[in-house]
C-alpha cells in the first residue's frame, strides 16, 4: 500500500468516527422536533472479553484515523507500514479501553432518579419551616443524590401536639404518609 491509499483509509477512520456521534446526535435532535424515534446507538453494551461499546468505538477510530494522518510520511516500506499500523492499532485499542471503563462505565452507574412519594414515606427530614396546629410547615429531605427536596408538612392525625402547639423548625421528623393530590406529607418528631 502506498502513502495517498493509507491516508484515505485514514481519512475515512476520521469521518466515520465523527460521523456517527454526530449523526446520532442530530437524528436525536430532529427525531423529538419530528416525532420520529430513532437513535443509532444502542444503549445496550455487548459484554465479553471486550464490551462493544458504539461511542468508544468511534473514539478509537478517530484516535487511529488522527494518528495515522500524523504518522503516514513514515511509512516509507512494507515494515515500517506494518509496524506503525500495529502500533496505531494498540493506542487505539488502548484509548477505546481507557475511554469505556473510566468514562462510559462511570456515567452509566450515575443513575440519579427522582424520588416518588412512595420513597420518601419513612425517611427522616428535618423541618426548615415550623409546623403548628393552624398551619402547614415545610420538610426537607435528601434525594439519591444528596441534593434537599422541600415538600410542604402537616402533623400527622395519631401525633398529639404539646403545649407550645407547634414542632419547631429544625427538629428531625419522620415521614409517615403523603396526600398525593394536596401535595401534602405527614410528619412526626423522630425522637417521640
Amino acid at each position: 500500500m502506498n502513502i495517498d491509499t493509507m491516508t484515505i483509509l485514514f481519512n475515512i477512520c476520521l469521518v466515520t468516527g465523527f460521523a456517527v456521534p454526530i449523526l446520532s446526535l442530530l437524528t436525536g435532535v430532529f427525531g423529538s422536533i419530528l416525532d420520529v424515534d430513532f437513535d443509532l446507538d444502542t444503549n445496550h453494551d455487548f459484554d465479553g472479553l471486550v464490551p462493544f461499546n458504539l461511542m468508544s468505538t468511534c473514539f478509537a477510530l478517530i484516535v487511529f484515523g488522527s494518528l495515522g494522518r500524523l504518522f503516514a510520511p513514515y511509512m516509507i516500506n512494507t515494515v515500517f507500514t506494518v509496524v506503525i499500523i500495529a502500533l496505531l492499532a494498540l493506542v487505539s485499542f488502548v484509548a477505546y479501553i481507557v475511554l469505556y471503563k473510566y468514562v462510559i462505565v462511570k456515567l452509566k452507574r450515575n443513575n440519579p432518579l427522582a424520588i416518588t412519594s412512595d420513597d420518601i414515606v419513612g425517611a427522616v427530614g428535618k423541618l426548615t419551616l415550623r409546623i403548628t396546629k393552624d398551619s402547614d410547615g415545610v420538610v426537607s429531605v435528601l434525594d439519591s443524590t444528596g441534593a434537599s427536596i422541600s415538600y410542604r408538612a402537616r402533623v400527622c392525625d395519631f401525633y398529639k401536639l404539646d403545649d407550645t402547639g407547634r414542632i419547631d423548625q429544625g427538629t428531625e421528623v419522620v415521614i409517615t404518609g403523603v396526600d398525593k393530590d394536596a401535595n401534602i406529607y405527614y410528619v412526626h418528631p423522630l425522637y417521640e
